[in-house]
């Protein structure tokens, strides 16, 4: 079997280089979304656990359990689309190196 080329070669390289820009580099916000939504999820919950306001029930509370919840549901969602996102990344990556 014959050696790829160096024209095959830069080709190759450039198509991995711009298939990694344009599908990783626009998502990667993503990773600060689910670092914010797992904060806000895992400050809700701590609060929700170890302080104790008794029954009162205030609009403000009923916004905080609203996030929390919301947030809640967007934590497995969002860490399947970041594991997703980071393994297509490093699959790139290592096909770029090679």
């Amino acid at each position: 079997m014959k050696k790829a080329s160096e024209n095959w070669k830069r080709t190759r390289r450039a198509v991995l280089e711009r298939a990694h820009r344009t599908t990783v580099d626009p998502l990667s916000p993503l990773y600060n979304i689910y670092m914010g939504v797992s904060a806000l999820y895992l400050a809700g919950f701590l609060h929700f656990n170890f302080f104790d306001y008794g029954t009162e029930f205030t609009w403000f509370r009923a916004g905080i359990i609203i996030c929390v919840a919301v947030a809640g549901i967007l934590v497995p969602v969002l860490t399947g689309s970041v594991l997703t996102l980071h393994f297509a990344s490093k699959k790139l990556e290592r096909l770029i190196a090679e």
